[in-house]
């Protein structure tokens, strides 16, 4: 007996391509404004204050990249690396960046965490039921 409902399975996938969305757009708006400063600089500044930051905001786009394929690994290391961005941001950098940084990057990857814990639910309950 399946207790997994079509429903259910519907609506992990609905949440699934919206992290993926969401994700995708995340990491564009990024290489946009990225691009468009070193274009205008000509080259690629990043403040010996910002390094850490940059670093961290590299492995949450890794995250967001590998939950693709990986959900929990890939939302769990974006989150994992959301946090120490937060904490490392230079005094120059608002609360208000911050935070909106931390929803466009944290929520794919909430997202992609909660796909994956519930397909993990779903396949432990049908093996359970084996």
């Amino acid at each position: 007996m399946n207790n997994i409902t079509p429903k259910s399975t519907l609506f992990v996938t609905i949440i699934r391509w919206l992290a993926r969305i969401i994700g995708i757009l995340a990491v564009a708006v990024f290489l946009i404004f990225f691009v468009a400063d070193c274009v205008k600089k000509g080259t690629i500044a990043i403040g010996s204050d910002r390094i850490v930051m940059t670093v961290f905001m590299f492995l949450v786009f890794v995250g967001l990249i590998i939950a693709w394929k990986w959900e929990g690994i890939g939302g769990t290391l974006a989150l994992v690396s959301l946090i120490p961005f937060i904490m490392f941001a230079p005094p120059t950098v608002t609360q208000g960046a911050i935070l909106v940084m931390t929803i466009l990057y944290g929520l794919p990857a909430l997202l992609f965490v909660f796909c994956w814990w519930k397909t993990r639910k779903k396949i432990i309950s049908q093996v359970a039921q084996q």
